[in-house]
């Protein structure tokens, strides 16, 4: 857990831009062209900051929430920024969240072109205009335009702010020598001999949908394998609570209609070994889930989906795979980048904003170091 005590920071470009909060589903649902026009413009074109994905999540979610949206207009009314909220009160603390969770990937609030100008405009209605004690937004890209702008604009207004490291996502760049020739030796003789036993096992193929009826029983299969596993016997598969299932149906389905869901299945016999819940965006593949048939690991199915997919994503000319979620080792066999994740914390000035920044970011950190000590 990193703290930040205040510091300076420029804020140009709030008196630039109009702005407004909307509360309730209907004014947040009302923003949708706007909103995915603007990410279409800006820094952080992402799947799960467009409209949809938060309209799915807070379906599935926060159904009876009410959202609540920060909005800045340009003096023409055109949509120049949004940050969309839930608010809390725990323990009589005001809290605005964001409307994420660990099914969310990443979050980022919707900027357009000018991200500096228009998170200026957003925090300075926040910090005046809207009543909260701690401001949290989770997951944030620690390289993206909200995590950021945020901090530093918090921090330059004398608010204290938290940073605690929340993922180290791997992803790959795609373009110039194979992935694979990238690769440990010792890792591509692994994966031929795997492909091998699999192979002695019966006829190894791979599906591909990404729409119609072949994308809905896919769909089906992936929950179906993915329950059959460890994270059934947990209770923690997507098919086990309706509500995550009701999520990434929504996201199937959404996806499908816009061309970017990227369903992938490695059989065995006809029958799914491995599958991806994959999505192609914007010039990169993301992997919000991946599952296989834990009964086969000696045959490392899920790596050799992976290698398939690997192999498509650089015939099809895209820029990078990213697998989202935190590092793993199966993910370090494919020597990967890795992009920072951040939870951010913002506390209002004052006495209690103070105290609980102190608790959280001082005496929590450092109980947990004088534990490990003593042990």
């Amino acid at each position: 857990m990193i703290g930040t005590a205040p510091a300076t920071a420029p804020a140009a470009g709030a008196a630039l831009y109009a702005t407004e909060l909307l509360r309730g589903r209907a004014a947040f649902d009302a923003l949708a062209p706007e909103w995915n026009a603007l990410l279409a413009r800006g820094p952080c074109d992402l799947p799960f900051a467009r409209h949809e994905w938060l309209s799915a999540w807070l379906d599935a979610f926060a159904p009876e929430a009410q959202p609540l949206v920060v909005t800045a207009r340009d003096a023409a009314g055109r949509l120049a920024g949004a940050a969309p909220f839930l608010r809390e009160r725990r323990l009589g603390v005001r809290r605005l969240v964001a409307p994420a969770n660990d099914h969310s990937c990443r979050f980022e609030w919707a900027l357009g072109p000018d991200a500096v100008g228009a998170a200026a405009a957003l925090w300075a209605h926040l910090r005046d205009r809207v009543g909260w004690d701690l401001l949290l937004l989770r997951d944030l890209p620690r390289d993206g335009p909200t995590g950021t702008l945020v901090p530093a604009l918090a921090a330059a207004d004398g608010h204290l702010t938290g940073r605690w490291e929340s993922m180290r996502s791997p992803w790959i760049a795609l373009g110039g020598a194979a992935v694979e020739e990238r690769l440990s030796a010792k890792f591509r003789a692994n994966l031929r001999r795997r492909l091998k036993k699999l192979s002695e096992l019966g006829a190894v193929s791979v599906r591909r949908a990404g729409a119609g009826e072949e994308a809905r029983v896919m769909l089906g299969e992936f929950l179906a394998l993915e329950a059959a596993g460890w994270k059934g016997e947990r209770g923690t598969a997507i098919a086990r609570d309706p509500r995550t299932r009701r999520f990434y149906e929504r996201l199937a389905e959404v996806a499908a209609a816009r061309g970017w869901l990227a369903l992938r299945a490695l059989d065995l016999d006809g029958r799914p070994v491995a599958m991806h819940f994959g999505l192609v965006y914007g010039g990169a593949y993301y992997l919000p889930k991946p599952t296989y048939d834990e009964g086969l690991g000696p045959c490392s199915p899920g790596q050799l989906l992976f290698r398939e997919v690997v192999a498509e994503c650089a015939a099809r000319g895209l820029a990078a795979l990213d697998f989202l979620g935190p590092d793993m080792p199966w993910k370090r066999d494919w020597e990967p980048a890795h992009r920072p994740h951040d939870w951010v914390y913002v506390y209002r000035p004052g006495l209690a904003g103070r105290t609980i920044y102190t608790m959280k970011h001082c005496v929590k950190p450092l109980a947990k170091e004088v534990l490990r000590w003593w042990r």
